[in-house]
């Protein structure tokens, strides 16, 4: 009996084994897949941005989709690295990929507002807004991100916000006088 129990032991270990290493091998062939796809998509970078499209294949792996977007945005498609990103923003399922494309899509923005000079003038205000807002929404989800962190403060030098309910009195109200118990009537 005790030898039995033993072997069926023995047994279930060895099954939760080979299951783990049957799950792994998938993800391992995923990686591999993934990984081939990738290159194909950055050795036909030419193709990819003469065509316009982008958009490739709609069954290609989020991975595969993020490498097209980043391939477009170096090659100055915005619009279609922006279809992209957004697309890949939309789908939840990797919060991974949703993290990197919203840091990649406002690094974008940044890029595309400042001409690619980091210490040029700054060409558009509104992709620079745009950009303000991939990073905050970034860090909604995750506030541990010092990249986006840094980048956010950058974009923030580049285009101040002016606070609302500002410290300093409108300048209006600085050249009013006012004198208790008068009335505004009473003065000439």
């Amino acid at each position: 009996m005790r030898r039995a129990s033993t072997h069926l032991a023995f047994g279930v270990i060895a099954l939760c084994c080979a299951a783990v290493a049957a799950y792994d091998g998938l993800k391992l062939k995923h990686a591999h897949d993934v990984a081939q796809a990738v290159a194909v998509t950055l050795a036909d970078t030419g193709n990819i941005v003469r065509t316009r499209g982008g958009s490739g294949d709609a069954s290609d792996p989020p991975e595969v989709q993020l490498a097209r977007a980043m391939v477009l945005s170096k090659a100055g498609a915005y619009a279609d690295a922006q279809k992209l990103y957004d697309g890949l923003i939309q789908d939840e399922g990797n919060s991974d990929l949703t993290h990197a494309a919203l840091f990649d899509l406002g690094n974008m923005y940044v890029h595309q507002a400042t001409g690619g000079s980091s210490s040029g003038p700054v060409r558009s205000l509104p992709l620079l807004e745009q950009a303000k807002q991939r990073y905050r929404q970034l860090l909604r989800v995750s506030p541990g991100d010092w990249d986006a962190r840094y980048n956010l403060e950058r974009a923030l030098w580049l285009a101040p916000e002016a606070s609302e309910g500002a410290d300093e009195p409108d300048v209006k109200e600085q050249h009013d006088v006012k004198l208790r118990g008068a009335e505004a009537e009473d003065l000439p």
